[in-house]
């Protein structure tokens, strides 16, 4: 599955340069979860990634960690892509 994921902290609860080093290691993404895409919006503490497991869980696990330092939110999203591939229609007109 794809999962959309906002995190986001306050300014008290942010680490700067050293968040590079300990609290953005997610970014590697681990056993379970493959980072497909992660991006950030510095002004507003704001990350936003795109990753791929087979379960909630999974992802859940590797943003645990964040909790204490603010929201996040992790969507399920469909590839529609790959739906339109899957159902015959990519490349029709």
């Amino acid at each position: 599955m794809i999962f959309h994921i906002s995190a986001q902290h306050e300014h008290s609860t942010c680490n700067g340069p050293k968040a590079m080093k300990t609290g953005q290691a997610w970014i590697e993404g681990n056993d379970s979860v493959k980072i497909i895409g992660a991006w950030g919006y510095p002004v507003s503490h704001r990350s936003f990634a795109v990753v791929e497991a087979d379960t909630f869980e999974d992802v859940a696990s590797l943003f645990e960690f964040h909790l204490a330092m603010g929201p996040v939110e992790v969507l399920p999203v469909s590839d529609s892509v790959q739906r339109r591939k899957d159902m015959g229609y990519w490349g029709a007109r």
